[in-house]
């Protein structure tokens, strides 16, 4: 068996897409009242985490996408 790192980066962020979809958070369901003042905000959490996903999203294309032509291109040899 041949270690893959790219295959297994792929593996662990398709993890945290499915964290981040368990542990979805709605900015319109935070109660302002309960918000402190100097802490972070519902909708900058939210956007935050938006941001998280598309770069955990882009990671998983690209690891998956580099190991696919790998492995096509071994296979063409």
């Amino acid at each position: 068996m041949r270690n893959n790192s790219l295959a297994m980066l792929a593996t662990i962020t398709s993890i945290g897409i499915l964290a981040w979809w368990v542990g979805f958070f709605d900015p319109e369901t935070c109660s302002p009242d309960a918000q402190v003042e100097g802490w972070t905000s519902c909708e900058s959490i939210a956007q935050e985490r938006n941001i998280a996903l598309a770069l955990l999203i882009g990671i998983t294309v690209f690891a998956i996408a580099v190991t696919t032509y790998s492995a096509y291109r071994k296979r063409k040899r």
